[in-house]
């Protein structure tokens, strides 16, 4: 009886974000929302807050394939590299639940070995990715997730349609709204001004549907294939899929307080940057936003240890305190965050998750 019940509420559960994929989406906020307010309140409330935060995002792949599922969202890879892509995914958005877990539990050195059997477990399923199935750029998020707004319809399972070439009516006027006119005496297909994209966008080629579909929407083909990656963009991967392993052993080596780690990691990150540096015209979208996250990733280094603990540290609080000292209302939403930045710094900013 239980499990009927369970199954029951399971398959409305799927009808309703099926006929409304926004409501997933809220579910999820919330849950992300719960996960902020409980930080700090209790005792383990960090671990509570971790796996709160933690279902979110493991909810939100859930329902992506669920939405996938049931819209035909296509991929250009095989189910096998799917697969690995969801698993690589689950490890990522659960893995800071685990370190903290271990910690509470087995102490440092169980927080050691799980941080060591995790980053290899991702090191090893990248690249069999990246050599054996040849997915290219390796994505921190393997798993892409759903823009619910954009990639998926918000009611009903029939996709968005475009009519390229609509018929004239009866003064051999095309309809208004429409994206390319037949001209009446050459017969000569054209664009429209109004459904033209930005200038810098441009080209002469006449729209597709995929591409009208795109426009509309304001945005690229995430499902776009790879770029191919030559033996030098490869071995920038490798770098960059290794580097979370190389900052590990070089912290065992010379000990977690020293700068030699630090610059070995942030080095590797520099030079795959610049042996992956190339026309943005040549990378797809997807990609063009993993370089850009992975050049963001380097002002990171100004949280980690130990630059962070010699100089940020004392600037951030300053500064913080400062603004909660003479803006009214913001001492009781900053002085919170001073006293609980150390436990974030610590939970959230390491160099062998990024």
């Amino acid at each position: 009886m239980p499990v009927t019940l369970t199954i029951r509420y399971l398959d409305k559960y799927k009808s309703i974000i099926k006929e409304n994929p926004l409501i997933a989406t809220e579910i999820e906020n919330v849950l992300r929302w719960v996960s902020y307010l409980v930080s700090g309140r209790f005792n383990n409330s960090n671990i509570i807050s971790e796996l709160v935060y933690t279902s979110s995002s493991l909810l939100q792949i859930c329902n992506d394939i669920l939405l996938r599922r049931a819209f035909n969202w296509k991929s250009n890879f095989s189910d096998v590299v799917e697969r690995l892509k969801i698993f690589v995914t689950v490890i990522e958005y659960t893995q800071v639940f685990f370190e903290i877990s271990a910690k509470k539990l087995a102490g440092e050195a169980g927080k050691w070995i799980i941080i060591s059997v995790i980053q290899i477990t991702k090191a090893v399923v990248k690249l069999i990715l990246l050599f054996k199935y040849n997915t290219g750029l390796q994505r921190q998020i393997a798993f892409m997730p759903l823009d619910r707004q954009r990639d998926v319809p918000t009611r009903g399972l029939n996709p968005p349609t475009v009519e390229t070439e609509p018929s004239p009516d009866q003064s051999g006027n095309q309809p208004n709204g429409q994206s390319i006119v037949t001209l009446p005496r050459s017969g000569r297909v054209i664009r429209t001004l109004d459904n033209a994209p930005p200038r810098q966008k441009r080209t002469w080629r006449l729209p597709t549907e995929t591409t009208l579909i795109n426009q509309i929407l304001g945005r690229e083909d995430k499902n776009a294939p790879p770029t191919v990656l030559n033996d030098i963009q490869k071995l920038a991967e490798v770098l960059h899929i290794l580097r979370p392993l190389v900052h590990l052993s070089t912290m065992k080596t010379f000990g977690p307080n020293s700068w030699t780690p630090s610059v070995v990691s942030f080095g590797m990150d520099v030079t795959s940057l610049r042996l992956l540096n190339q026309p943005r015209n040549l990378w797809n979208a997807s990609e063009r936003l993993e370089l850009n996250q992975r050049s963001f990733s380097l002002f990171l280094y100004l949280m980690r240890s130990p630059f962070y603990d010699k100089y940020t540290k004392v600037k951030i609080i300053r500064i913080l305190t400062i603004l909660s000292e003479r803006i009214p209302l913001f001492g009781s939403l900053l002085k919170p965050l001073i006293q609980y930045l150390p436990e974030w710094q610590r939970t959230y900013f390491y160099v062998w998750n990024a």
